[in-house]
């Protein structure tokens, strides 16, 4: 910097001393023109000129910052830089589905009511973006630069409006966290929830939609003052007695580099200076964002949750749940967050999800007639009255075994997605095991005279027995009969059908409807299909073990860790093998197959009877129905029970087998008797196996004596487990 010394030395910055004598003895300089240059290393000049010369210094360059003034909606020009524009973001919630939001309740304790007391967490996900005025101006000024403005101290407060015991309304607040993500996207966090706030809020997402976050931040900005700062023109200072030239008759030098300091930069020495037009301040910034009912959709209903010390997070079903927690009502509810599965999966229709057994309930696309090893399971018992003396008279008993009719490997699939799903991945898949009596199952025919659905003995089929029975001398029975075959036979869409009504269980009350289907077009495989692996050819040998052909439309190699589906049609006649390729890596290796029978077309009445297994009995004999119902016995400590019912007057019966557990409470059997003992008596022994959870005791086995005519249904309790127990 410059220095001034005694004597009226003056020293320049980066030049020598210069004395006194030196000063006087300089020539006058000379006059300069518009293009004079002036050499600063040689120019020597008196302190009063230098002090009396008028500078202009130009002031820095201000920061880059938005203007407040020049703000149109979301956009606002630069101090500096005429190319530069800033524009404030907008935040939106996340698109759907939101992986980030969760309603997580804990059963703490209790209030002083004795109610549940709750503290929750809600978390959830917002995006940033360009807000459209400013991709309008982007478009219109495609050589314009532009910046989002940066948001200091980002603050989220999410408030529920409720309206208290005197009709006032009022509002909740719950102070939340902001994470930064890094991709454009926050995490709100809001915690802790307490007491009835819990149950408010979830209800104003799920029912009232009143919810809304509330954001607020700052962010810098230019904004423009008032008054102008002016500074007075410096005075000559004089050191000693030598008296410098006139200034009058100093010629102004050309402009020279500033020794000003920086703190006075923003001055003009001398005349009047402009104001300082603007001053960097603090602007506030708020956005308020609705929640509305976006959290009512279907993709989040697995998210909202609730827990104790003692049970792990299960679903929330509704805000009674949260009001009786763990007090009664069905676990079960559909299950939405996976979208339309049959649009996936075809022969599946919808999915009901259990809160507490963590189970999926598969509900398939139609029920349909077993097949297996040995054929269809359908048979048809012809009563015949030889002995009417006006006229054969006749009474049919069809029966058949119904099973979902569930692609093995769509259902494998499924499974395979439930177990890729954060939500649901400890969750088991399984079919429906009961029926529910109201609504009754039915079937939709003019032929039938009456029709009865009952669980059968395999494990997730049922029973359907069909009755038709002379209604008058005009409609025979084995006209509607024949008519029914055609419709179990049909390829032109005259289909028996019908729906079963199926339980989820005792306190689920909504309708579960699946569609019944009695066709032999549409079956429900089994034990029919039997793979083995030859490992010298490198192949699979497909086996078609029933005494029916089978179309494969497709198959799969499942393996633990993917499912590999080969389409291609595949005919294998009965008792038939076909072969496909033998992966190199077949560890673990299992094989699913879809397919239907081959059916004769169309389909002749001699054909029939390899479908429809067919007998007959004289009317002197007649069907009866025996049963044994297990509801009373304790399968809480009993695994299963095997029965076999013998009667002894009736060597020609074939003993009956039965068997019965928690999934399976009763069981009944179709037998033929002489009329005399359906209207008189027939007794019989039923000898019971009973088979303990405790598998370290031994079977218990013993006999029960009971008049089925009495009462059809034997009932076993658990007394008379416990009397025949050995003490």
């Amino acid at each position: 910097m410059n220095q001034f010394l005694t004597g009226n030395t003056v020293r320049l910055a980066g030049a020598v001393t210069i004395p006194p004598a030196r000063v006087a003895a300089a020539p006058a300089a000379p006059a300069l023109g518009a293009a004079a240059r002036v050499d600063l290393s040689k120019l020597v000049l008196n302190r009063d000129v230098l002090v009396a010369t008028q500078v202009t210094v130009a002031p820095p360059q201000p920061p880059s910052l938005p203007m407040l003034s020049t703000r149109t909606g979301s956009l606002f020009a630069d101090r500096n830089d005429a190319n530069l524009h800033w524009y404030l973001a907008d935040y939106a919630l996340a698109d759907d589905v939101d992986a980030g939001f969760a309603f997580a309740a804990k059963q703490s304790g209790q209030d002083a009511q004795g109610n549940p007391f709750y503290t929750a967490q809600i978390s959830l996900t917002l995006r940033k973006s360009r807000p459209g005025d400013a991709n309008d101006f982007a478009k219109a000024n495609p050589s314009a630069h532009l910046e989002e403005i940066p948001l200091a101290d980002l603050s989220a407060t999410l408030v529920s409006a409720y309206t208290d015991d005197s009709g006032q309304a009022k509002q909740r607040n719950v102070t939340g966290t902001v994470k930064d993500n890094g991709d454009g996207s926050l995490t709100l966090s809001f915690a802790p929830i307490l007491g009835s706030s819990v149950l408010g809020l979830y209800q104003d997402l799920t029912v009232f939609g009143k919810a809304q976050i509330q954001l607020a931040a700052s962010y810098a900005a230019w904004s423009r003052v008032g008054a102008p700062v002016f500074l007075p023109r410096f005075l000559p200072v004089r050191t000693g007695p030598a008296s410098p030239e006139p200034l009058a008759a100093v010629a102004a030098p050309a402009p020279l580099r500033s020794f000003v300091p920086v703190a006075v930069q923003n001055f003009r020495f001398g005349g009047v200076a402009p104001p300082v037009s603007f001053v960097q301040t603090r602007q506030t910034w708020q956005a308020q964002i609705a929640l509305g009912l976006k959290y009512r959709q279907d993709g989040y209903q697995l998210k909202f949750t609730v827990s104790t010390d003692a049970i792990p997070n299960r679903v929330i079903r509704d805000a009674d749940d949260l009001r009786e927690f763990d007090s009664g009502g069905s676990e079960y509810r559909e299950l939405k967050a996976l979208g339309d599965i049959s649009q996936r999966y075809p022969s599946l229709r919808r999915a009901y999800v259990g809160s507490f057994s963590h189970t999926i309930v598969v509900v398939p696309a139609r029920y349909s007639i077993v097949r297996g090893r040995s054929g269809c399971a359908a048979q048809c018992l012809a009563l015949v009255d030889s002995a009417a003396s006006n006229g054969s008279k006749c009474k049919f008993e069809f029966d058949f075994t119904v099973a979902p009719e569930v692609s093995r490997i769509e259902f494998l699939q499924f499974a395979q997605e439930i177990s890729q799903n954060a939500d649901l991945k400890d969750f088991k898949l399984k079919l429906p095991e009961f029926l529910q009596d109201t609504p009754a199952s039915t079937l939709q025919t003019a032929f039938q005279s009456t029709s009865q659905f009952t669980a059968a003995a395999e494990a997730n089929s049922f029973a359907v027995s069909v009755s038709v029975a002379d209604a008058s001398a005009q409609t025979p029975a084995v006209a509607n009969a024949n008519l029914l075959i055609a419709q179990l036979c049909s390829t032109n869409g005259t289909t028996l059908v019908g729906s079963l009504s199926l339980k989820l269980d005792d306190a689920y009350t909504e309708p579960v409807l699946a569609p019944l289907v009695l066709n032999f077009k549409y079956t429900a495989g089994a034990d029919e299909l039997v793979p083995s692996i030859d490992e010298a050819a490198a192949q699979i040998k497909l086996t078609n073990e029933m005494p029916l052909g089978l179309q494969l439309s497709r198959y799969a190699l499942v393996s633990p860790s993917a499912i590999a589906v080969v389409p291609g049609a595949i005919a294998l006649a009965a008792g038939a093998t076909a072969t496909i390729p033998l992966p190199a890596d077949h560890a673990n290796l299992a094989i699913a197959a879809d397919g239907q029978l081959i059916l004769p077309t169309p389909m002749a009445k001699a054909d029939v009877a390899r479908f429809l297994d067919f007998q007959t009995a004289d009317v002197q004999e007649t069907q009866y129905v025996v049963a044994i119902d297990a509801s009373g016995v304790n399968f809480a400590n009993v695994l299963s029970v095997s029965a076999s019912m013998t009667f002894a007057s009736l060597p020609g019966v074939a003993p009956q087998t039965l068997a019965l557990s928690k999934n399976l409470l009763s069981d009944s059997r179709h037998i033929v008797i002489p009329l005399e003992n359906a209207v008189f008596t027939l007794p019989g022994t039923v000898q019971l196996t009973i088979a303990f959870v405790d598998a370290a005791r031994a079977l218990l086995q013993f006999s029960v004596q009971h008049d089925f005519t009495e009462a059809p249904v034997l009932l076993l309790l658990q007394s008379d487990i416990d009397k025949n127990t050995p003490q």
